[in-house]
């Protein structure tokens, strides 16, 4: 085109195109704006109950006669409680929620029945409250992050299954042929999710294994939860919200292949380096301490992919919300996945295994980067659905440093209090009285810092209610 041309297409621009891209947008909005809805309430419910039962169980630590005189709020109960609301509850829903939403705009089209979709998570989540309910009243199974009652597993994979084929078919009716890397994390994280929930189920319910192979079993769930579940719907959030809300391409996007199979390979095996000096074979555990070793790949790629990029347009990260939630995400990424592969090495193993230094690096992995890229994503969403604009950026600044703040606290409290614990039980002449005394600071930090994600949980809260209902 001429420069003539250029000038008075400038001058006198045709907005043709963009307004029906936009009319698109927004059938495409409405068309999952029930299920949407439906699934961040669920979410933001969750996320509180999750927070408050973590807060009395992390209380009961430094004080165990806080609420001692009622049977249902034994730590034994609220423990497993809070993390199964945190994962089942909070993150599954607000991961789901942003996957529909993903799947929608990257498709190109409108989505049918979104009324299958919103009865399948309202029964999922009849089934999470359920399974709460259950291990209260002394259901529970003795199984990390299975510990809902055996009667409630049909419920929540029926339900699952119900989520799943409806993405399936989200995916297949796309407009848009070619597929982008959010749509292959989604697709992953269903799929890997049907798996090994359904072969935690059968070897240790079901057709339970014999001895120390539940143990095993149990490990490789609860790494997979994450790997397999949680981290693939974050990546997907990430890989979508980085272009939308800063304007760049993605940095060293061509090797986003390495990463993502390196990651499903290594992933999926990791959990077997926790059985390190259990009663297995030697060489089972060394195949799991190498798979978390070899987790260095993917994370660093992930992190050149996700920093660097946002480093790239640091001045615009503050003006955004969803930005700079999801850059504090992948620097919690980061940083978790650096203290799993340092504890799952042999030398580190004899100090931090039975401390309290894994659960300091998973709430650093669920909160810190999982947690804060779903809030990011439901920033950038919620606008959009609703076409309105947040009600209160007051409140958003409210949460975001009340998180991170309590992020830092939980972190330094469990992390480099269980090294110290790990230090101390290893001592010759370990005390486990002074022990005991010694991690009450540790755990008190922990409260302080669960204390500032409540905050910033009842803001996001408020937040949300108060821009549906205005």
């Amino acid at each position: 085109m001429s420069l003539i041309g250029n000038l008075c297409s400038s001058l006198c621009s045709n907005l043709e195109g963009d307004a029906k891209n936009r009319e698109s947008q927004r059938t495409i909005d409405a068309s999952i704006r029930l299920p949407l809805l439906s699934l961040f309430k669920a979410a933001l419910g969750w996320m509180l109950v999750a927070t408050v039962f973590g807060l009395i169980t992390s209380i009961k630590l430094h004080t165990p006669g806080f609420i001692d005189e009622c049977q249902y709020m034994t730590y034994g109960k609220v423990e497993p409680i809070f993390w199964n609301t945190l994962v089942y509850g909070w993150l599954f829903n607000a991961g789901l929620a942003c996957s529909v939403f993903l799947l929608a705009r990257l498709g190109g089209s409108a989505l049918k029945h979104g009324l299958f979709l919103t009865i399948s998570a309202a029964i999922w989540n009849v089934a999470v409250a359920l399974g709460v309910i259950g291990i209260m009243m002394g259901d529970q199974l003795p199984y990390e992050l299975l510990e809902f009652p055996s009667y409630v597993t049909p419920i929540l994979f029926v339900s699952f299954l119900g989520m799943g084929v409806w993405c399936a078919m989200a995916f297949r009716s796309r407009v848009h042929r070619t597929s982008y890397v959010s749509q292959w994390w989604i697709l992953t994280a269903l799929f890997s999710f049907a798996w090994i929930y359904s072969g935690a189920q059968i070897m240790l319910v079901c057709s339970p294994a014999q001895g120390a192979f539940q143990t095993l079993v149990n490990a490789w769930y609860v790494e997979n939860v994450f790997g397999l579940l949680i981290a693939p719907l974050a990546f997907a959030s990430i890989y979508y919200l980085i272009p939308k809300t800063l304007g760049i391409s993605i940095i060293g996007y061509r090797y986003t292949g390495i990463a993502f199979w390196s990651w499903i390979l290594f992933a999926s095996i990791a959990g077997a380096a926790k059985m390190v000096n259990g009663p297995i074979p030697v060489w089972v555990a060394s195949i799991g301490v190498i798979a978390t070793f070899g987790l260095l790949l993917p994370t660093t790629t992930f992190s050149i992919q996700f920093i660097v990029s946002m480093l790239s347009r640091f001045s615009k990260i503050w003006d955004s919300a969803s930005a700079r939630f999801v850059f504090v995400g992948a620097l919690s990424f980061t940083a978790a996945m650096m203290f799993k592969i340092f504890g799952a090495l042999r030398g580190s193993q004899e100090v931090v295994q039975f401390s309290v230094f894994d659960s300091g690096v998973n709430l650093l992995a669920l909160f810190g980067f999982a947690g804060m890229v779903f809030a990011g994503a439901s920033y950038f969403i919620l606008p959009r659905l609703l076409n309105k604009e947040l009600p209160s950026t007051t409140l958003v600044d409210l949460q975001f440093w009340a998180q991170v703040m309590g992020v830092i606290l939980v972190s330094i409290g469990l992390i480099s209090g269980g090294i110290h614990q790990g230090e101390l039980m290893n001592g010759s002449t370990a005390d486990m009285l002074a022990v005991v005394n010694t991690m009450r600071s540790s755990y008190f930090l922990t409260s302080i810092g669960l204390s500032f994600i409540l905050v910033g949980t009842i803001a996001y809260n408020v937040n949300f209610f108060w821009m549906l209902l205005s």
